[in-house]
């Protein structure tokens, strides 16, 4: 009998063999992340928990077939992506056959937006969630440009207390980032600023 405490890895291994309560543990799990991330793109939510509804029974449809080893967050991530893409893009069809955009564009420009918004989304949910210390010296660095003497300053710490609660904020953001995007390479050029160490 498998529980909420076993890894995705061994759930997997279950849900390929087609253990229905493996497979719910997974749901669980993920569906509200993965409604949280089609909602944050399409701010409608019967679209949005139709997709999700979709991208699981599809995974218990396709068991047999996944060849993931470790977490499924990726997977899912990727799927709910894709989807609220696809019909954003069917909303906008018309409007963009009247004004003569290429399939190319239509889609970049769809990505660049939708991504754009769940990135802000997804970073301001994790700066709102670290420790106030934390959370002040970051915000103060990323957000107000000050040094890290200046931040010190004004928060009555050492810079070393400064430096580490910064590097401790980036080392959270980029493990979250890690866990949810598989293509770290889409990110913009302002996500990747916050990123970048002192």
């Amino acid at each position: 009998m498998y529980t909420v405490s076993d890894t995705d890895s061994q759930l997997l291994f279950a849900l390929r063999k087609g253990d229905e309560t493996a497979f719910r543990i997974l749901y669980d799990r993920y569906w509200a992340d993965i409604y949280t991330m089609v909602y944050r793109r399409l701010l409608d939510e019967d679209a949005t928990k139709d997709i999700v509804q979709n991208i699981f029974v599809n995974l218990w449809i396709s068991r047999k077939e996944i060849t993931i080893e470790s977490t499924l967050a990726p997977y899912l991530n990727r799927a709910a992506k894709n989807r609220a893409i696809s019909l954003y893009k069917q909303n906008e069809a018309s409007f963009a056959r009247e004004n003569f955009f290429q399939e190319e564009q239509v889609q970049h420009s769809i990505e660049t937006s939708l991504e754009a918004t769940e990135l802000e989304a997804f970073f301001k949910e994790e700066i709102d969630g670290m420790p106030d210390t934390m959370r002040k010296a970051f915000v103060l660095s990323r957000h107000e440009d000050k040094s890290v003497r200046e931040i010190a300053t004004e928060l009555c710490l050492s810079e070393q207390t400064i430096k580490n609660n910064i590097s401790q904020a980036l080392e959270r953001l980029r493990k979250r980032i890690k866990l949810y995007y598989s293509d770290p390479q889409n990110l913009t050029v302002l996500f990747l600023f916050f990123l970048t160490e002192l």
